[in-house]
């Protein structure tokens, strides 16, 4: 710690830190992740730098800071430190961090111990990651048009509940792994249901203006209609 203390004190002359400290930087963290109490001074000294930004695009750095931030309850110094870091190429680990401080605000705010999986899948969906957090295999934000397109028939035409032996038959034929079909066909019918409740409200609108409109039961959305676009969102974690 103490080598790292007297780098930091002798880079504050210069651009860019040398390799030396940032590396010492990342091995610190990584040693002091399990003792929080011992992080500190490692965190505060790290956030007290200029050259912060530079040693912020260490993943083990991030994540320790984040920690010691979360555990003294500073949610949103935590959530900047993250939407400001640029760690390569993301990690599930900083989108873990990402969504666990919005779970431990969102309970603040409730006043419960805990929160309910409904309540933690709406505070993921409330609270996306920034996409530069996210690991490049959750970043693509759509599938091949192929793809979609067959998942689209299966759903239009067989259903759109498919069962364990379903869901690894297309993921063998679509090359996607399980979680990822059930994922795009959990997203398919929430953005039906979203879609028929606005025909439903729209239908409600024009009959409560024009009387002489008859009521009927508004035609379910068509399959092909761009309700389905970018259905592949991955809930846990969410990365949009």
């Amino acid at each position: 710690m103490q080598r790292f203390l007297t780098l930091l004190k002798e880079s504050k002359s210069t651009c860019i830190p040398p390799a030396e400290l940032v590396s010492l930087a990342g091995r610190l963290s990584q040693d002091l992740h399990d003792d929080l109490a011992k992080a500190e001074p490692l965190v505060e000294a790290v956030l007290g730098s200029p050259r912060r930004l530079f040693l912020l695009d260490s993943e083990d750095v991030v994540l320790v800071c984040v920690h010691v931030l979360a555990q003294k309850e500073q949610y949103q110094v935590a959530c900047r430190l993250l939407e400001d870091c640029r760690v390569p190429g993301g990690s599930l680990e900083l989108v873990e961090a990402w969504n666990d401080i919005h779970y431990r605000m969102t309970m603040r705010r409730l006043g419960v111990a805990a929160l309910s999986p409904l309540q933690s899948f709406l505070c993921r969906k409330r609270n996306p990651p920034p996409l530069h957090l996210c690991p490049e295999a959750l970043g693509i934000r759509s599938f091949p048009r192929a793809v979609q397109q067959k998942l689209q028939n299966f759903a239009s035409g067989v259903s759109t509940y498919p069962n364990k032996a379903q869901r690894e038959m297309l993921a063998s034929e679509t090359n996607l792994s399980e979680e990822q079909v059930y994922n795009w066909f959990s997203n398919y019918r929430r953005k039906r249901r979203k879609a028929l409740l606005q025909h439903q409200k729209l239908a409600t609108g024009n009959t409560t203006e024009n009387p002489e409109v008859s009521e009927r039961e508004p035609d379910p959305p068509h399959p092909s209609e761009d309700i389905h676009a970018d259905p592949q969102c991955v809930d846990r974690p969410q990365c949009l």
